[in-house]
């Protein structure tokens, strides 16, 4: 069996919190889409990665319901694992024949991609982040995949928010590296994201970033 990897994305400067995501390395194609599905399912993660083609950086996300060629967190984490476990520099990641750029920053790693290919997340904006704070998962599962989002300081562009998914079988996710860039987009600006129980997301209309960690 192909060795999974785990790794934080989004962690916050004291390597706390964080959405963690699969990698297997999987270039002799020894796992058929059938299984990779079932391993999703069963990784209790929002999203694993295999990684089809080392020098090609060729990649399939798959979320706990079907293979989708993005997903924020998981190619933050993968583009991590390609630079510094792998010590391979990587410029771009191939995702269903998608190209999504990929570089590194002040130790934070960053992918762009077209939004046309991001999952279409509903935003809800509340207030104040202690509405934020008082939504309970068994109140949130009436929302189909929506990230709710309030400003903490609306002049520096930070934010506090929240995801749920349970329609996708995400009850809550932790870091939402797909819903944060799409946020930025709505509002036109950088943002630095406080998500879920402690994760830092760092977006712009059109890339998303982190701190990252392996397990």
């Amino acid at each position: 069996m192909n060795k999974m990897q785990v790794l934080n994305v989004f962690i916050d400067e004291n390597g706390a919190f964080g959405n963690p995501v699969g990698i297997i390395v999987d270039t002799e194609n020894k796992i058929d889409n059938k299984n990779r599905q079932q391993m999703a399912i069963d990784s209790g993660f929002s999203e694993i990665v295999f990684i089809n083609n080392i020098e090609t950086k060729d990649v399939s996300i798959f979320s706990p319901t079907r293979q989708i060629p993005f997903a924020g967190h998981a190619l933050v984490g993968v583009s991590y694992f390609f630079n510094n476990v792998l010590n391979l520099p990587t410029v771009e990641i191939i995702s269903m024949g998608k190209v999504i750029k990929s570089w590194q920053e002040n130790n934070l790693t960053f992918v762009e991609a077209d939004l046309s290919i991001l999952p279409n997340w509903n935003f809800k904006e509340y207030k104040t982040p202690e509405e934020i704070e008082q939504i309970t998962i068994q109140e949130a599962s009436i929302l189909e995949h929506c990230l709710v989002w309030s400003w903490i300081d609306k002049e520096k562009g930070i934010v506090r928010a929240r995801t749920f998914a349970s329609d996708w079988d995400i009850p809550e996710d932790e870091a939402n590296g797909s819903g944060a860039m799409k946020l930025a987009s709505l509002v036109n600006r950088n943002l630095i994201i406080h998500h879920g129980k402690g994760s830092v997301i760092h977006s712009t209309p059109n890339s998303v970033g982190g701190l990252v960690k392996l397990i």
